[in-house]
């Protein structure tokens, strides 16, 4: 038997939905802050390099995170009706 009346389900499926969504849109503002960060990476011409991950390697690993994380947003945005309808189980 359910104790928990659906508006409360409710309730809380849409704060955890907006939480989600909220650190989804976070991580994204760090991703960018990151892009400026490998630029800074970018050793003057001439001199040796001196950093243990080359430039075009950190800027991969970015690609793929700012891809994974969009694929992540969007695959949320799919199911926002089921996740703001149905109370989340942390198993």
């Amino acid at each position: 038997m359910d104790f928990v009346p659906e508006i409360v389900k409710s309730l809380t499926g849409r704060s955890r939905y907006e939480a989600l969504m909220g650190n989804v849109q976070g991580l994204s503002m760090l991703m960018d802050g990151a892009k400026s960060l490998i630029k800074g990476c970018e050793p003057p011409p001439g001199t040796l390099y001196q950093f243990a991950a080359r430039v075009e390697d950190l800027e991969d690993a970015h690609k793929q995170a700012v891809e994974a994380l969009r694929a992540f947003h969007t695959r949320v945005k799919t199911f926002e009706a089921d996740l703001v309808a149905k109370p989340w189980k942390v198993g």
